[in-house]
């Protein structure tokens, strides 16, 4: 078989896909991505690395497929092309999070690109899948997003099968300037469509410093992850690195210049978010997850930002309810809904590594399969299937 994998972010979940069909004999595989080199210096290629070639996306790359290669499928994760580059087109969505709502007006955009690929997912189509992390994402999917049942698969989320069993710490110091093995690390990785991390506690340049100087009193590291730089306003991005630099128990990344997030999430011993859907691969670790309530109040307007084709806008949006699909109080962790919180909170997880596993075990076995690690076996069956379908289920 031979699959065409056209990546946006090339996330966890793609990537350890990628990992796990490289390994199945008779499969070829060529991903499509932005920027392959910076990939290919990530600390996840050097300890997993792909056999599958990476590609550099062009403009052409989505109307044109890989010159010589002719795939049965094509997998993304979320833009499509233009014009459909196999027979079979998959779609394995870039993360389970809160966001939303991904209803019919919403996702009248990514409705039109997959009609016009692969015909109308709001009816039953053999030619194309909608992957589900679980039975609420399968309901929400077909009941909000109007997708057709025949079209969605209940498969789980593939970064969990290594997730949930980790390499170990060793094997990821090379990769860290600081002491992993030895010394706890916090991973903070917060969404960028609220702007400011703090912004609704108080001044960033403030709330950091305190936050990094609780930190430090543990003798721990910090992994700033951000989303793309170009995300973000320039002085930002410029205090964000002056206050690295002050700090040498921190690494910023941001994702355009660090892509893979997969090796953080394997490194860290503590999550700190306000909703990025990176919490939901992280609850497979079962380590603890501090959520940070990314507003004031869920019912004061507010200013949400968005990437367009002619760059960040942003809007104003009367209640953060429009823009969530599941409420942030249904989560795997702690929710701080204010900077004191946030700080007693982390004292908590650092006192009591197993705060949130019980907690991050039900919102895995509720809403994402239990991360049993069966899921890169359940899509890849569910690959094969849809290559051979003839008939409709």
């Amino acid at each position: 078989m031979k699959i065409l994998i056209k990546a946006t972010t090339f996330g966890a979940d793609l990537y350890w896909l990628t990992h796990y069909l490289d390994k199945i004999p008779g499969v070829t595989v060529k991903i499509l991505l932005k920027d392959p080199e910076k990939f290919e210096e990530e600390a996840i290629f050097n300890i997993f690395p792909l056999q599958a070639e990476l590609i550099r996306k062009k403009l052409l790359s989505y109307i044109f497929k890989p010159s010589g290669f002719t795939p049965d499928i094509t997998i993304m994760d979320n833009k499509l092309p233009l014009k459909a580059q196999s027979p079979k087109g998959f779609m394995l969505w870039h993360g389970f999070g809160w966001k939303g709502p991904n209803d019919m007006e919403e996702f009248s955009w990514l409705h039109r690109a997959i009609k016009t690929a692969w015909g109308s997912a709001l009816v039953p189509n053999l030619n194309f899948v909608w992957q589900c992390f679980g039975q609420w994402d399968f309901e929400h999917r077909t009941k909000v997003s109007g997708f057709h049942p025949d079209n969605c698969r209940i498969l789980g989320a593939a970064s969990h099968d290594l997730l949930r069993n980790p390499v170990s710490k060793e094997e990821l110091q090379p990769y860290y300037p600081f002491d992993i093995v030895n010394r706890k690390t916090v991973l903070i990785a917060p969404t960028w469509h609220y702007g400011e991390v703090f912004a609704h506690w108080g001044k960033d340049k403030e709330l950091f410093e305190a936050l990094f100087n609780k930190i430090d009193e543990y003798d721990a590291n910090v992994i700033l992850r951000l989303h793309d730089s170009y995300r973000f306003d320039k002085e930002y991005v410029r205090f964000l690195e002056e206050l690295s630099e002050k700090h040498p128990s921190v690494m910023l990344k941001f994702k355009d210049k660090n892509p893979d997030n997969l090796a953080d999430l394997m490194a860290s011993d503590i999550l700190i978010t306000n909703f990025s859907s990176i919490a939901n691969l992280f609850y497979a670790t079962l380590r603890p997850t501090i959520h940070i309530y990314p507003v004031k109040s869920e019912d004061e307007e507010f200013y949400w930002r968005q990437s367009t084709v002619v760059g960040v806008r942003g809007k104003k949006v009367d209640s953060v309810k429009y823009i969530w699909k599941l409420p942030p109080q249904e989560n795997g962790g702690l929710l701080a809904e204010n900077f004191p919180m946030l700080i007693e909170q982390l004292e908590q997880a650092f006192e009591d590594p197993n705060c949130c596993k019980e907690k991050s075990q039900q919102f895995l076995d509720k809403y994402m399969l239990g991360a049993d690690g069966k899921n890169c076996e359940r899509i890849w069956q569910a690959i094969q299937d849809q290559v051979n379908e003839t008939s409709l289920r």
